[in-house]
């Protein structure tokens, strides 16, 4: 086996054991969290918000993660672990103090600001360790794999809640375990050193000029921006929709975990590695365009149902869109950019995504004070369908810029 294949077949191995305690974290944000402060604590929706921004305030900090890496001269795997073990620690302090509103919005918050600012530092792994013409279905065969251990946890957590709503403090720990668990994970990838040109900039704002330079980038970068705000929005409310007794729903506490926590994700792991083909195979336009039909029809069967197998159907496609969702937004920019600037890339990409993440929330929580939920929903739904007209102009351009976009026409940059 040489060096290359070496490195491919380590990386995949430490990515597969680290998406298992992954799957459990992603049952924090994706339910637990919200359920437990809607059900213990009885939060309000200030509470609320912050924690549902404190992933999208770890990726505005990304932003930041690229220069101060050049500044430390670090390598990318060891800085991405000790963020993680940072996150997890944080984490930690929620579970040792369960009876505190404060410090359970804080320490998970925390940990799952952690948690996001390294992103940009994974993708730079993936895009140097996994080969371009199977990045998608290596990536994605780490999805099947954490999806499916958010499904066993979201499962056995949600019957954990319903036998006895204090069991929440073993799901907090489980949380804090799971951090430290993907910290170790990340620290044994294969080291890469930083090998950024020496004539590399430090300034904190350095990687925003790719937007200026690159116009596929930035017409990407638009067009998320309206399909994030429509579908973050909507994300945020689906366990407030069917917990908070205001709403006239109020689900038990396993039918709110089976149904937001477990249907989207047993989705994501049919369908994670069929989309990581397609990924690989199709013009990145395209796959984004077709997600977001998929991601407005779930929000809109969903909320627009009103009735238990609407809701799981509306989750099921918003879960099977979700699948293809994870594998371009972690991926995509690495179909972009020269290999030593994908961690530039993605920072910037994060950065946006958090800047949506942190408006979303409390803009989600604004619109239904002033409409009804079906209103809500149609309206996420347009915005997300104008997000693919919106590219559907770029895809129809033949020039040599987009063509790098499509599989076979494209020869990775170094």
């Amino acid at each position: 086996m040489n060096e290359a294949a070496a490195t491919t077949a380590k990386t995949l191995r430490n990515e597969l054991w680290r998406s298992i305690p992954s799957g459990v974290i992603d049952t924090l944000t994706a339910t637990f969290g919200m359920l437990i402060a809607v059900r213990v604590f009885h939060m309000g929706d200030v509470a609320k918000s912050v924690f549902l921004s404190a992933t999208s305030g770890g990726m505005v900090a990304s932003l930041f993660v690229v220069p101060l890496l050049l500044r430390a001269q670090s390598t990318v795997a060891r800085t991405a672990a000790k963020v993680q073990l940072l996150g997890g620690l944080c984490m930690a302090v929620s579970a040792a103090f369960p009876s505190s509103p404060l410090l359970y919005i804080g320490g998970l918050s925390l940990g799952l600001f952690c948690f996001t600012m390294q992103i940009p530092l994974m993708t730079q792994i993936y895009r140097i360790n996994y080969p371009a013409e199977k990045r998608g279905k290596l990536y994605a065969i780490t999805g099947v794999t954490r999806a499916a251990a958010a499904v066993c946890f979201g499962f056995a957590g949600g019957k954990l809640l319903g036998w006895n709503i204090g069991n929440y403090v073993w799901l907090l720990w489980a949380f804090a375990a799971s951090g430290i668990v993907s910290g170790f994970w990340t620290y044994g990838l294969p080291v890469i050193a930083w090998e950024a040109p020496a004539n590399s900039s430090t300034s904190l704002w350095n990687s925003m000029r790719w937007v200026r330079e690159d116009r596929d980038f930035r017409t990407l970068l638009i067009s998320w921006m309206m399909m994030g705000i429509g579908n973050l929005a909507a994300a945020c409310l689906f366990v407030e929709y069917l917990a908070n007794p205001s709403h006239g729903i109020n689900l038990s506490e396993f039918n709110v975990a089976w149904i937001t926590g477990v249907v989207p994700v047993l989705a994501r792991v049919v369908f994670s590695y069929p989309w990581g083909l397609v990924y690989d195979r199709f013009h990145l336009f395209t796959v984004r365009a077709v997600l977001n039909v998929f991601f407005a029809a779930g929000i809109l069967c969903f909320f627009l149902g009103h009735s238990l197998f609407w809701w799981t159907f509306g989750m099921a496609l918003w879960g099977m869109a979700n699948a293809g969702g994870n594998v371009t937004w972690a991926l995509w920019v690495t179909k972009l950019a020269d290999k030593h600037a994908v961690a530039e890339y993605m920072s910037v990409h994060t950065f946006l995504t958090g800047v949506r993440g942190l408006v979303a929330p409390s803009l989600a929580f604004a619109m239904i004070k002033v409409m009804s939920f079906d209103t809500f929903a149609i309206v996420c739904g347009v915005t997300i369908l104008s997000a693919s007209g919106f590219i559907g102009v770029r895809a129809r351009s033949n020039s040599e810029s987009t063509d790098r976009l499509r599989p076979g026409a494209r020869k990775e940059r170094l």
